[in-house]
């Protein structure tokens, strides 16, 4: 069966091996948007070298917009928005601009990242549905979110606004303190999802910015024991955030009412998934993981993997400086974590990359493209810091099962 593919003029030719969206199971994947004005092939807003946040949020929208035309579908209701910035200069604005953008605004992430080019302010991906019955929820006495709503239901499907350690009053606590704020972060996380009748067991996946890789081994601590086994998918980023006291954020996505299957590694290790449960499967090719998080989970509908590092089976970095030998271990530790979990590479829907440093982009796309039949996975790709010296890249992903079967893909041309 040949796997549906929409080219369109009308939206930006993308700047490497990927899909501009995928519309599957009335959700809609759009990968990381730029300000870029494809008529005038210019990056919007960037006057005298002066970039400016305002038309560049237009403009990202536009090119959404152009995905829902192309689409032909009469709404994209966005569940869940991530915006990377390369400064916070002007935040304070931000939410003026997606609120005229929006028509509802979904649960947000932000993080302060570095963008393929230096007159890109931000790059915003999302995730949205055509479907018409979208819950947005807010927690009781906590301010702090401005319009956004902390949480946003569709159903099964759970997404939450980025949580800090913050007080009801929106105030950062204990500053310094990397513990007590994610303990903090964490219990809201666990408040808002209580709005939903959902719990810390119904999370599939967490993203986590971190500001001070030093504070790492304190953050995982607090992190296991609020979780418990088996841990979610994860992957963590070093960025900035907001409020330069802030230490910590967590975005969150969780999955009601359906079973799960976990995949993680054989290789005995303190966070090792336990195997005393029948649906956990545990695989001698997984690498094991030096953080509170299994390799794989997968629902009815989706399958998530967890941000994974060039490491091999002793947790020894591969393929020191260089970036293609890095890029085809993680890709080959995604493979065997899909293929554990019943899916492969031809199911991924959306890849979030994080590169140490631009130069290796060309690369790693040489790499990455290579994995795929296309039409590709949509991608967001940003440079931000990783765990362990001498980690070029890490990558997570999200599948959904025969994606190419049953998904429309939406490409520039």
């Amino acid at each position: 069966m040949q796997t549906k593919t929409i080219k369109s003029k009308h939206i930006p030719i993308g700047l490497g091996p990927y899909s501009n969206a995928i519309h599957i199971n009335d959700f809609v994947f759009v990968s990381g948007t730029l300000g870029f004005n494809r008529n005038k092939k210019e990056v919007v807003g960037n006057n005298a070298g002066k970039p400016s946040l305002k038309p560049q949020v237009d403009q990202i929208f536009n090119n959404i917009n152009g995905i829902r035309n192309v689409l032909k579908v009469d709404n994209i209701d966005m569940l869940k928005m991530n915006s990377y910035l390369s400064s916070w200069d002007q935040f304070a604005d931000l939410e003026e601009f997606l609120t005229k953008n929006c028509d509802q605004l979904p649960a947000i992430s932000m993080s302060g990242q570095g963008l393929l080019n230096n007159g890109f302010l931000i790059e915003i991906d999302c995730i949205g549905t055509t479907k018409k019955n979208v819950k947005r929820i807010n927690i009781p006495d906590l301010s702090g979110f401005g319009n956004m709503p902390a949480i946003v239901q569709i159903e099964d499907y759970v997404f939450l606004s980025g949580f800090a350690g913050i007080d009801k009053n929106g105030k950062v606590i204990k500053k310094g303190d990397i513990q007590a704020q994610t303990r903090q972060a964490l219990e809201w996380v666990r408040i808002g999802l209580e709005q939903v009748g959902a719990t810390p067991r119904d999370v599939i996946k967490n993203h986590t910015t971190i500001v001070d890789w030093r504070d790492f081994d304190k953050y995982n601590e607090i992190y296991a024991e609020f979780y418990g086994q088996p841990y979610p998918t994860r992957a963590s980023i070093q960025g900035t955030l907001s409020d330069p006291d802030r230490l910590i954020e967590f975005d969150v996505m969780a999955i009601v009412n359906q079973e799960r299957k976990y995949a993680d590694t054989a290789i005995t290790g303190q966070y090792q998934t336990k195997s005393d449960r029948p649906n956990v499967t545990l695989d001698d090719r997984l690498t094991p993981g030096v953080a509170p998080h299994c390799a794989g989970i997968r629902t009815d509908e989706f399958i998530s993997i967890s941000g994974m590092v060039a490491t091999d089976l002793e947790g020894k970095l591969v393929g020191p400086g260089d970036i293609k030998a890095q890029t085809q271990a993680i890709m080959n530790g995604i493979s065997n974590a899909l293929e554990t979990l019943g899916s492969s590479a031809d199911d991924i829907v959306k890849s979030i990359v994080t590169l140490v440093d631009w130069r290796h982009y060309k690369e790693f796309n040489s790499v990455y493209e290579s994995y795929f039949t296309p039409p590709y996975p949509t991608r967001t790709t940003f440079q931000g810091g990783l765990a362990q010296y001498g980690l070029l890249i890490e990558i997570e992903v999200f599948a959904v099962p025969n994606a190419k079967k049953i998904g429309t893909y939406v490409i520039g041309e």
